[in-house]
């Protein structure tokens, strides 16, 4: 810091204590002052060091618009309240008379006053650092201060801690033993080669996490995307268990007019239902038996389009998780209706798609075109193939009746197309031959 001899300065012919008083000195007293209010700005950018109570005036640290830290003092009135927005700053220039002379604006006065309206120079009071929604809080002392960076270091590692704890660390690591991996119970992930042979492979992945406060699960990544899973409950592992597929996951495959279909492990709320698309009504019924008595009744147009519907509410069997298997009728919304359904399989369940219409004519559901055979000329409004979109998919059922939405829907054809024929004596004839196909 800039210092002064006043007392002892000494002059060339003897003169102790004659300091020369002169406007270098006065501005030399103010370049300290000034050094002082840069200290200030360690609290931070704006803040209030001491609020008025309304007799005496606070004082509060800005940073200008010269981005200079300055020290103004803030009027007794009014305190600081919910309802003050601002600090406005005002400068007023003064005069000075001496010696029959007029010195112009020789000194700047800035004082600070708490503001509900903007001004000329006003700082918003949500950027000073002590205020808090509205609240101005006591600005930390040197104690405090003390005792907060004391507890910084456990703070620092509490936090390393958490953030670590929510991320898994990825290492690689070569010969791992059976020993080693029964103690893997820190959440992380090992990329393993030449290590103990699990399931005929010695290069896999293993993923660690944690499941509360006392379970471990441990997933093992093998070959082309094969997952084996084991809990640790405690006390002891559980034996590994392959996962097959995404519970909600549906395959299909066709052969001939066969359908097989293959899933992963089910939940006991989970259904495999027959589905066929089929075009809304343009029409809904606003009123209900709980609506208001001027909408009951009503019916309001809406946007047509087609939606896939559950087909007489059929259920399909399940299979053994990851294995084809042939899925039969296992329950229908209308037993008395449908019962013959039961045990059959896809070819019989959508054999009413296809029907005898008016006029004898066979008809596909959803089609407005008859469907006639290759002996007859077709001709508008006839065809000689069709076929009904249909769907497979995996849902939950509602105890109400209807469901869920489920997994994805297998998109499949119903198709009606037909077969040629020739007798021994060489007659050609035409029958009707059903078939399945995924869109």
């Amino acid at each position: 810091m800039k210092t002064a001899s006043y007392t002892d300065t000494r002059t060339a012919t003897g003169g102790v204590g004659k300091y020369p008083l002169s406007t270098e000195t006065l501005d030399f007293i103010q370049d300290q002052i000034k050094l002082l209010e840069l200290l200030a700005g360690v609290g931070g950018s704006n803040y209030i060091l001491k609020a008025p109570d309304g007799t005496n005036a606070g004082v509060a640290v800005i940073v200008n618009a010269d981005k200079q830290t300055e020290v103004v003092e803030i009027h007794p009135l009014p305190v600081f309240g919910t309802s003050v927005k601002y600090l406005t700053v005002t400068t007023t220039a003064e005069d000075i008379k001496a010696d029959a002379e007029t010195y112009k604006e020789a000194r700047i006065l800035r004082v600070a006053q708490f503001t509900t309206a903007k001004g000329a120079e006003s700082y918003d009071i949500n950027s000073f650092a002590n205020v808090n929604g509205k609240q101005l809080e006591a600005f930390p002392t040197n104690a405090v201060l003390a005792a907060q960076i004391k507890n910084m270091p456990q703070t620092v590692l509490t936090y390393l801690k958490d953030v670590l704890a929510e991320k898994l660390t990825a290492k690689t690591v070569q010969g791992l033993t059976q020993t080693q991996l029964d103690g893997l119970k820190t959440p992380c992930v090992l990329s393993c080669t030449a290590s103990v042979s699990l399931f005929g492979f010695a290069d896999y992945t293993v993923i660690v996490t944690a499941q509360g406060r006392t379970m471990v699960r441990q997933e093992l990544i093998q070959g082309q995307d094969c997952h084996y899973v084991r809990t640790w409950n405690g006390a002891t592992w559980g034996v590994w268990c392959q996962q097959t597929e995404t519970a909600m996951h549906l395959d299909v495959k066709i052969v001939g007019t066969k359908v097989y279909l293959r899933h992963g492990t089910l939940g006991a709320d989970c259904d495999i239902v027959l589905l066929r698309k089929k075009k809304r009504s343009a029409y809904r019924r606003t009123g209900g038996a709980q609506s208001y008595t001027k909408n009951k009744g009503k019916r309001q147009k809406r946007q047509p389009k087609s939606q896939y519907v559950h087909f007489k509410g059929v259920r399909l069997s399940k299979g053994t998780p990851g294995k084809w298997y042939v899925p039969k009728c296992i329950g229908v919304a209308d037993p008395k209706t449908d019962s013959n359904l039961i045990g059959k399989e896809l070819p019989t369940l959508c054999a009413s798609l296809f029907y005898v219409g008016h006029g004898g004519f066979y008809r596909m559901q959803g089609s407005r075109k008859k469907i006639v055979l290759k002996s007859t000329t077709n001709s508008k409004g006839t065809c000689h193939k069709a076929y009904a979109p249909i769907g497979v998919q995996i849902a939950r059922l509602k105890a109400t009746g209807g469901k869920d939405s489920g997994g994805e829907i297998v998109r499949m054809k119903y198709r009606v197309s037909q077969r040629r024929t020739k007798s021994a004596s060489g007659v050609i004839s035409y029958g009707w031959l059903r078939s399945f196909s995924l869109e």
